[in-house]
């Protein structure tokens, strides 16, 4: 049965033009805009630069420019129509490599809900060809013309506030359902299906974020998601390539740029905010990490 007119109007497909001018428009300057959109974030930069920052579940669509970004030790590059799909929270390191006033880098992001995920993969047929990379914590792959589509639609709500309560949960579903269905939705299935390792490991990143300041006793923590601390240590470097305590020191060491940036700390006592004792080997992990000692970031004491 062929789509009526009406029906065409209400559900048009991408137009990457229309969406380029829909963001310029609400963000007129670089920054990000967190709509009045069940969990869809706007994100623009001018120039290229470096951006530190800590990506949270979601998934992403390049509409124009292109960044590469360092999630564990991943170097994911990607520019227009590429989905991006961050499946646990990580502490990354970005590179805006092509941007300008004129034609900024632009990516339109929608939040993941773990319980909806959970649900539609129940319902939803697995991709015969997953995407392959190393780590299940995140992937870049073309964007299917469904993702482009519902992207497209969800976004345009923006212009339709008196649609939007109504609309916009029903079209993040269906934007979930056909990453579920496409070669990115493998990585999601095995950290969100419940009693999985890949969840198990979830679990465990959501303890350290929140406890990252105290000492890591990984037996304890693998003990306390139910797994074997060998297999933990495996699993949990196949979803994020960074080892516990690797993934622990990312967490402090941005944590303490954030608060040298943001709360204006000097480098000491960041440091000390985030659980280092030792200032030399907060120093020394800093620069590794980041390519300047933290004093560059910070106030002086």
């Amino acid at each position: 049965m062929a789509c009526s007119p009406e029906a065409s109007r209400l559900s048009p497909p991408y137009d990457r033009a229309r969406l380029i001018a829909l963001i310029m428009r609400l963000l007129p300057e670089q920054g990000q805009l967190a709509a009045p959109v069940d969990g869809l974030t706007l994100i623009r930069y001018d120039a290229p630069q470096d951006v530190t920052c800590f990506t949270e579940p979601s998934v992403g669509l390049v509409v124009q420019g292109r960044k590469e970004s360092l999630l564990g030790t991943e170097l994911l590059r990607y520019g227009v129509g590429d989905a991006v799909v961050i499946g646990v929270p990580m502490p990354g390191a970005s590179r805006i490599l092509e941007a300008s006033p004129e034609a900024p880098f632009l990516i339109v992001s929608v939040a993941i809900d773990r319980n909806l995920v959970r649900e539609l993969a129940a319902r939803t047929p697995e991709h015969p060809s997953p995407v392959r990379h190393r780590h299940l914590g995140a992937s870049v792959a073309p964007a299917t013309r469904d993702m482009l589509d519902a992207f497209f639609r969800l976004t345009i709500l923006l212009e339709q506030p008196e649609r939007a309560l109504l609309m916009a949960p029903l079209m993040v579903r269906e934007l979930l359902f056909h990453v579920l269905s496409g070669p990115q939705g493998g990585d999601l299935r095995a950290i969100y299906a419940e009693d999985s390792c890949g969840n198990k490991i979830a679990q465990a990143i959501a303890w350290l974020r929140e406890h990252y300041t105290s000492p890591l006793n990984v037996p304890a923590l693998a003990r306390q998601v139910g797994m074997a601390t060998s297999s933990f240590h495996r699993r949990f470097k196949e979803v994020t390539s960074l080892s516990p305590l690797q993934f622990q020191k990312r967490l402090r060491l941005h944590e303490a740029r954030r608060l040298m940036r943001g709360d204006q700390l000097d480098a000491g006592s960041a440091g000390r905010a985030v659980g280092y004792e030792s200032p030399s080997q907060f120093s020394r992990e800093y620069k590794r990490l980041f390519g300047q000692p933290p004093a560059r970031h910070g106030r002086i004491s």
